[in-house]
């Protein structure tokens, strides 16, 4: 019923768009779309907390570690656990922001080289420990490395998988490995966060576009970008987080589940719809969408826009309960619950879509990258 009243809606919505403008103008026009608005709402309200909040997460992540690396106490070990998990959350919520300082340096592929299909990063991770390279303890040389060695998904190995051995000099060369890539992670979080908040620094780019600015010529380029991130961050998340590792993607090909190791796979999932659903109605898409459409309650635009976050809390309150299930994606009855999830997330992508389009003047093929 649900699905049925919002593509009905859409259906509404798309043809008053198309109207012509004859039969439009018997009515009070829209209002314009305010781009400058939702890039400084975005920017104030989620981009700056989002990243300043990761920065925080690493620096006590990075801290937890060293700590654990002096002292291999089970009560430092459980601190290491809670901080990775705290990491894991703050760069979930951020991750769909892929342009800006974090596209720059690849820092983007150092934080998350995933999907790593051929378990490229698994293995770099235990040929440099094999090896015992020394240049894998020290920040500055780890940082010239491949991208798969300095990331999430190389902590979820080093910290988390199956650690064969007593060798007690295997497992400080383990740590230290660890220890660097923390820290690592924690200069890029940082950096990050900085550049944002420099008011000279890319938070200017963001907020004055125009002919003689490198990135943005108009003010709806920012648009476009936010519009981008929503739509391939929830593309990453149905189409291959939870789709992938059920063989239910496009290529109908099993992808690995990230940080499988760990069990955080559903915890980043989670944490993803998280950071999408604060885009949309703290990051100012939602209210800018709104008052496109004159802030009427009964307009069907104002009505679709308040059904996406709607259809984001549905797909978060289902998955939560999964979070830390053991292997949820090889039990029946959870991939059954993820699978159904599937169905919400798709809906708010399409209707985000299709207003942002029309609400905000954008390309129609500004989600060409739909799956199936």
């Amino acid at each position: 019923m649900r699905v049925m009243a919002m593509i009905a809606l859409v259906g509404i919505s798309i043809a008053r768009a198309l109207l012509p403008a004859t039969a439009r103008a018997q009515g009070p026009a829209p209002p314009a779309f305010d781009h400058a608005g939702l890039a400084r709402q975005a920017l104030e309200r989620h981009i700056l907390p989002g990243y300043q909040h990761l920065a925080a997460a690493t620096r006590s992540f990075d801290e937890a570690v060293m700590a654990y690396c002096r002292d291999t106490t089970a009560a430092r070990r459980k601190g290491v656990d809670t901080a990775f998990d705290a990491v894991v959350s703050a760069w979930g919520r951020v991750e769909h922001i892929a342009f800006g300082p974090m596209a720059q340096h690849e820092r983007l592929e150092k934080f998350m080289f995933w999907p790593d299909r051929r378990g490229i990063g698994a293995r770099q991770v235990a040929n440099a420990l094999s090896k015992r390279d020394p240049d894998v303890l020290d920040v500055a040389r780890l940082a010239t490395k491949s991208v798969a060695m300095q990331g999430l998904p190389a902590l979820d190995t080093l910290l988390f998988a199956k650690d064969e051995g007593s060798d007690p000099e295997a497992r400080r060369h383990r740590c230290g490995f660890a220890a660097a890539v923390a820290a690592n992670l924690a200069r890029i979080a940082q950096s990050v966060s900085e550049e944002w908040a420099d008011p000279n620094g890319f938070s200017k780019i963001w907020l004055s576009p125009g002919p003689d600015n490198r990135q943005y010529l108009k003010p709806s380029e920012t648009t476009l970008a936010l519009a981008k991130s929503f739509d391939q961050g929830l593309e990453k998340v149905r189409d291959q987080r939870l789709a992938g590792p059920l063989a239910l993607n496009a290529q109908r090909r099993r992808l690995p589940a990230p940080l499988s190791n760990s069990g955080r796979s559903l915890l980043l999932v989670v944490a993803n719809i998280e950071g999408l659903r604060d885009l949309y109605t703290e990051g100012g898409i939602e209210q800018a969408i709104i008052a496109a459409n004159g802030d009427d309650p009964n307009a069907g635009g104002a009505a679709l826009a308040r059904l996406v976050a709607n259809e984001l809390a549905t797909a978060h309150e289902s998955l939560t309960p999964l979070v830390g299930a053991r292997s949820p994606f090889d039990d029946n009855r959870s991939a059954q619950r993820i699978i159904a999830i599937g169905f919400p997330l798709k809906n708010a992508r399409m209707t985000a879509a299709s207003l942002l389009a029309t609400a905000a003047g954008l390309p129609i093929g500004f989600n060409a990258s739909d799956g199936d």
